[in-house]
């Protein structure tokens, strides 16, 4: 039972990271928040998890009323 919980643990820490560096390239430039892509990316390659987690927070502006497209 604690190894499936470890297993687990894991891999919503592994979904977490490639989820983070994923949203982090494909997010546009004017959205990015305190440091450029790449310095959002190099904090996510030396620290992983703090980097995912911060770049989950702080890293992005959200959407305004403004950018959002209607759906129609």
């Amino acid at each position: 039972m604690t190894s499936a919980l470890v297993y687990a643990i894991y891999l919503m820490v592994g979904a977490l990271y490639v989820y983070a560096l994923v949203d982090c390239i494909r997010t546009p430039a004017p959205r990015i928040r305190i440091l450029p892509k790449a310095g959002w990316l190099i904090v996510m390659v030396l620290l992983p998890i703090l980097g995912a987690i911060a770049w989950r927070n702080l890293g992005k502006r959200s959407t305004s009323a403004e950018d959002r497209v209607p759906v129609s």
